[in-house]
């Protein structure tokens, strides 16, 4: 076990250094804000602002969440018991664990910006953001072994390799294909177009990954029974 967590020991420095970064633009811009002021925290589809937090939680936030983050997913591994397949996944699960603090520190500089009145196209932002993050996940999701903490968990993946290893080379696909989409939305700087191709895309990711997984699972004829 202290191998494993060694192997990670890397992504975690990367991960502590995006929190002290959002620290550092936290302690930038509480200065310039005025304790009363209301912090935009919440943005609809239309990448308008719909809900405000007060300067200590809305400035917090952030930081807190990236910690948070941070702290899960160095834990996680030591609670998996398929360990040396999540060992072999562990290049996949670091990038993706890296893409999303990252994610989460543009969201944290997004949400300060606005606090310091800097104009943001949120909805284009958002767009480029979650395409890029969905096409890094799509991009290793083949690379992912069998595993209970990290991919796509359907029962039937889980009870058989063929189907997991198949379940994933499809999901990785569409992965890409949706955040390839909102990324490509972003330049229409259309909020709601974007959030429907990214709900479109889930919703039909969804649907075909289940399907395709009980279908593979049916056929392997060294599968595990579901009881």
């Amino acid at each position: 076990m202290k191998k494993n967590n060694q192997d990670y020991k890397n992504i975690f420095i990367f991960s502590g250094v995006l929190f002290l970064v959002s620290v550092g633009v936290t302690i930038f811009a509480w200065g310039k804000i005025p304790a009363d002021v209301q912090i935009p925290i919440h943005w609809n589809a239309q990448g308008e602002i719909d809900g405000y937090g007060n300067k200590t939680f809305g400035l917090l936030i952030g930081p807190g969440l990236i910690l948070g983050l941070t702290l899960l997913l160095n834990f996680v591994p030591r609670m998996e018991p398929r360990i040396e397949n999540l060992r072999q996944s562990q290049k996949a699960y670091k990038v993706v664990w890296g893409f999303i603090v990252t994610f989460m520190l543009g969201l944290h500089l997004i949400t300060t910006a606005a606090a310091l009145g800097i104009a943001v196209n949120t909805a284009a932002v958002m767009a480029f953001a979650i395409g890029i993050l969905f096409m890094v996940i799509g991009n290793y999701m083949g690379k992912i072994r069998s595993n209970f903490m990290f991919g796509i968990r359907t029962p039937w993946a889980l009870s058989s390799e063929i189907s997991w290893n198949k379940t994933h080379r499809l999901g990785g696909r569409l992965f890409v294909l949706v955040g390839l989409a909102v990324l490509m939305s972003a330049f229409f700087k259309n909020g709601t177009f974007s959030f429907a191709l990214l709900l479109g895309g889930l919703f039909v990711t969804l649907i075909l990954t289940f399907g395709y997984s009980y279908w593979v699972w049916k056929q392997d004829s060294e599968r595990k029974e579901i009881l």
